[in-house]
C-alpha cells in the first residue's frame, strides 16, 4: 500500500513538474506578441513582456488559448506602468510607476518626454499632460471632481471657484482641469479675498448703510457719484444685520470724452469683487432700464474681470454695481466689511474709428486698421474690411495709392524737381509718378517703374549719401550731374545690404561745391505692387567740408543757427567741434558760433 501512494505521489510531481514546463513554454512563445494587452485577440499573449507574463501567470489560457476579455480585464487592473491601464493611474496625477491610464495622452507626453513611460510618471509629466492631452468640456458644478485634483474633464464640483478659476484661464472649462487649473484654485478659491487696490484709486463716498449715490433702482432719492476714466474707485457692497435697508446697488456718472474728434470712443469695464457681484454700462437717459445696458462683467473671489473694448458714442453714461447674478439686483446678506469689496475702473482709449485724422498714413503699411485720411480710409475698407478690422498692410497702402491719388505728384517730372539740403528728409510719395522715358531707366539689376526727381546744389565737397532706408515696397535710387536735357549718371543703387526694409536703396556719390545734382527715385518694376507708395528719402553727409569760409556751420547749410548749436554742445569737452585750435571744445568755440550767428558770408 505505501507502495503504491508513493507512486501516485511521484505521478502528481511529474505532472505538476510537466504543467510548468508547458507553461513556461507558452509564456516565452507568446509574450510578447504584436497585439495589444488591452484589445481582445487571438492568439494569446501581448505586446508588453511584463504584462503579458503577469496575466499569463494568473490564468495561463491567455497565452495557451485566445486573450479574451477577462486577459483584458487583469491587464486593465494589474498592469501597472503600460499606457492605457487603469493600474497605471491618472494621467492628471503624478505616481511612482511610469506611464498613465488613457493611451493617447500617455503616448503623446512620452513623446515628448520618455522618462514618464519608462521610470515614474512624476509632476512634470503631469504638467505635459495639462497641454498634450485632449479633455473634454465640462460644467462648473456639473463636474464631480474637485478643484484641487486634477482630471480629464473640464470645469469641476465647486461652481464659484469653477467660474473664477476658468474667468482667468477659460481652458480649465474648455478642456481637461489639469494641474494649472489646480494651481490657480488654490490661489483663486480663497474666502474673504481683498482685490487689489491701485496707488491711485479713490473711494466710495457712500458708506456702509447709506443709500445715496442710487437716483433709480432700489432707492430714488440718491445721486450718482461722479467716476473719473482710467482711475480705479474701490467700493463696498453690503448692510449692517440689523438694517432694514434694502439691497445695496452703488450707481455712478462718467463723460467720455472724445478729443480725437471722431464722435468715439473705446470703453472697457475692469471690475474685481470679493463676493458674487457685477457692473454694468448704460446710457444715461432718464433711469435705464438694466437691459438696456450696453456692456457687463461678473466677478466673484476678486478675480479681475473686463469686458472687450468696445466703441461707443462719446457723452454721458451711468455705472451701476450689484451683487448677485447679472442683472438681478441681490447680495442682501452681504454684511458691511472689508470682506465685500469691489474695485472699478472704466478705461477709455481714443482712435476708435480707424479711419481718423490721427492714424499712421493710408500710403504706408502699419499693424492697426484704418489711415489718416477718412475719405481715402472709407473708400479702401469698403472693398476691403480687412484694412480697418484687421492691420493696414501693403495690399491696402497699394489699394490707397490706387484708389485715392487722381494725380501726379508736383516733381513728376525731372523739370519740377523739388530741393533737397544737406541732412533733410523729404516724405516721397510715388503714387500716380509717371516714367519719364527721356531719362535713362535702368540701374545696374534695377528698373525705375516710374519715379519723382529732387535736386541738391552742393555747399561742401566730398562724399553724400541718399537712401530709401526702411522702405516698405523695393525702390531704386539714381544720382545725376548736368541737366535734365543731357544727365550723367553719378551713380545708382538697387538694393543695399546696409539698409534696412523690403529692397531699400542706398547710394553714396561724391560732390563738388556749387554743383547741382539730380536725384531720382521711384519703385522697381517687375514688383507684385509696384506703384509705390510712401518712403522717407535722406540727404546725409559721409565726409565733406563746407565750400564757405563758415567753420561755424557745421551741418553745411550756409547758416549759423540753432541746430548748429546743438551739434557744438553735443561735442562739449571734445576735440570734435573745436573752432578755435586749443583741441578743446569749450567756452571760446560757443563765443566763436554766437560771433558768426547768420547766414554764412
Amino acid at each position: 500500500m505505501g507502495h503504491m501512494i508513493a507512486s501516485r505521489l511521484h505521478l502528481l510531481n511529474l505532472l505538476i513538474a510537466s504543467a510548468s514546463i508547458a507553461l513556461g513554454a507558452s509564456l516565452n512563445a507568446q509574450c510578447p506578441s504584436a497585439l495589444s494587452c488591452l484589445v481582445v485577440h487571438s492568439p494569446g499573449g501581448c505586446d508588453n513582456l511584463s504584462c503579458c507574463t503577469l496575466v499569463c501567470t494568473l490564468d495561463p489560457t491567455c497565452c495557451i488559448n485566445s486573450w479574451d476579455s477577462s486577459c483584458v480585464n487583469l491587464a486593465n487592473q494589474s498592469c501597472a506602468g503600460y499606457c492605457g491601464a487603469a493600474a497605471s493611474g491618472s494621467c492628471y496625477g503624478s505616481h511612482a510607476n511610469p506611464s498613465c491610464d488613457t493611451a493617447a495622452c500617455c503616448n503623446a507626453v512620452c513623446a515628448i518626454d520618455p522618462y514618464c513611460c519608462n521610470v515614474t510618471w512624476d509632476i512634470t509629466c503631469v504638467q505635459y499632460a495639462g497641454f498634450a492631452c485632449a479633455g473634454t468640456p465640462g460644467i462648473c458644478g456639473q463636474t464631480a471632481d474637485s478643484c484641487f485634483t486634477p482630471h480629464q474633464q473640464g470645469a469641476c464640483s465647486n461652481t464659484a471657484c469653477c467660474q473664477a478659476v476658468c474667468s482667468v484661464d477659460p481652458s480649465c472649462c474648455e478642456q481637461s482641469w489639469d494641474i494649472l487649473c489646480v494651481y490657480a484654485a488654490e490661489q483663486v478659491c480663497v474666502p474673504g479675498c481683498v482685490p487689489v487696490a491701485e496707488s491711485t484709486a479713490v473711494t466710495e463716498v457712500e458708506g456702509c448703510d447709506e443709500r445715496v449715490n442710487d437716483p433709480c433702482y432700489i432707492t430714488t432719492t440718491g445721486t450718482a457719484q461722479v467716476l473719473t476714466p482710467n482711475l480705479q474707485l474701490v467700493g463696498t457692497l453690503g448692510r449692517p444685520p440689523s438694517s432694514l435697508n434694502g439691497v445695496d446697488v452703488d450707481v455712478y456718472r462718467i463723460t467720455i470724452a472724445d478729443p480725437d474728434g471722431d464722435g468715439s470712443a473705446k470703453v472697457a469695464i475692469n471690475f474685481a469683487s470679493s463676493p458674487p457681484a457685477w457692473a454694468a454700462l448704460l446710457p444715461a437717459v432718464g433711469c435705464a432700464p438694466i437691459s438696456s445696458s450696453l456692456s457687463h462683467i461678473a466677478s466673484n473671489l476678486c478675480v479681475d474681470a473686463a469686458t472687450t473694448p468696445t466703441c461707443i458714442p462719446a457723452g454721458e453714461y451711468r455705472v451701476v454695481v450689484s451683487g448677485g447674478t447679472y442683472p438681478t439686483f441681490g447680495g442682501g446678506n452681504l454684511a458691511c466689511n472689508d470682506g465685500n469689496q469691489y474695485t472699478l475702473k472704466i478705461t477709455v482709449a481714443q482712435a476708435c474709428n480707424a479711419c481718423s485724422p490721427t492714424a499712421p498714413s493710408c500710403f504706408s503699411p502699419h499693424q492697426s486698421g484704418g489711415c489718416n485720411l477718412i475719405s481715402c480710409c472709407t473708400a479702401v475698407c469698403g472693398a476691403d474690411p480687412f484694412c480697418c478690422d484687421g492691420a493696414w498692410d501693403a495690399g491696402c497702402a497699394a489699394a490707397a495709392a490706387n484708389t485715392c491719388v487722381t494725380v501726379a505728384p508736383a516733381n513728376d517730372t525731372c523739370v519740377n524737381a523739388i530741393e533737397m539740403t544737406l541732412g533733410s528728409e523729404q516724405l516721397v510719395n510715388t503714387a500716380r509718378s509717371s516714367l519719364e522715358i527721356a531719362q535713362p531707366i535702368i540701374c545696374g539689376s534695377g528698373v525705375f517703374d516710374r519715379d519723382v526727381w529732387y535736386f541738391h546744389t552742393a555747399r561742401t565737397t566730398g562724399t553724400l549719401e541718399l537712401s530709401t532706408c526702411g522702405s516698405w515696397f523695393n525702390t531704386v535710387l539714381a544720382v545725376y550731374e548736368g541737366t535734365c536735357a543731357s544727365p550723367t549718371l553719378v551713380n545708382c543703387n538697387d538694393d543695399s545690404t546696409q539698409c534696412s526694409g523690403t529692397g531699400a536703396s542706398r547710394v553714396n556719390f561724391p560732390v563738388q561745391c556749387g554743383a547741382r545734382y539730380l536725384f531720382r527715385v521711384g519703385p522697381k518694376a517687375g514688383k507684385t505692387i509696384n506703384q509705390g507708395g510712401e518712403v522717407i528719402l535722406r540727404l546725409t553727409d559721409v565726409q565733406s567740408v563746407s565750400c564757405l569760409q563758415c567753420s561755424a556751420d557745421f551741418n553745411h547749410t550756409g547758416i549759423v543757427d540753432a541746430q548748429d548749436l546743438a551739434v557744438l554742445l553735443n561735442g562739449w569737452g571734445t576735440a570734435s567741434t573745436d573752432l578755435t585750435g586749443d583741441g578743446n571744445t569749450n567756452a571760446q568755440d560757443l563765443a566763436f558760433v554766437l560771433n558768426a550767428w547768420g547766414p554764412c558770408p
